[in-house]
């Protein structure tokens, strides 16, 4: 008998093929990491890249920023189509002072790559979320 005349077998294989391709699609879907980590050789095509973006400028010694991250990151899971992106100050000076960062966490909220907002301090999850749907147009 031919495999390939045997409607029965091809529904199965079809079957087998589209389960393997959602284990794919949510393996990478869970690899890609919702929060860029942004240094001077991305940053720029960062902001420029996404319509909005929002900025988490914070160090590894700071407590406020590591209370911040996982609300960062909650907010990245939910608004896929803004960028989130986070900058080591220490590491990226230049950057902060760009944008003349003094205090961290300091999350700066760019609108076609250009600066439109930002909030100082570990701040309620609703404080951010406020300024991303307004500028959505939400």
């Amino acid at each position: 008998m031919n495999e390939e005349n045997d409607p029965e077998l091809q529904k199965l294989l079809e079957e087998k093929a589209k389960k393997l391709a959602k284990v794919a699609s949510k393996k990478e879907e869970q690899m890609r990491e919702p929060v860029v980590h942004l240094d001077s050789s991305n940053f720029d095509s960062f902001i420029n890249s996404h319509k909005v973006s929002v900025v988490d400028f914070w160090a590894e010694w700071c407590a406020p920023c590591l209370i911040l991250a996982p609300i960062i990151e909650e907010l990245a899971h939910d608004y896929p189509q803004v960028g989130f992106g986070k900058v080591n100050s220490d590491e990226n000076p230049d950057i902060s002072a760009r944008y003349g960062v003094m205090s961290l966490p300091t999350v700066i909220f760019f609108k076609n790559g250009e600066p439109v907002d930002e909030v100082l301090g570990a701040v309620p999850r609703e404080e951010i979320e406020t300024r991303i749907k307004a500028l959505l147009g939400e």
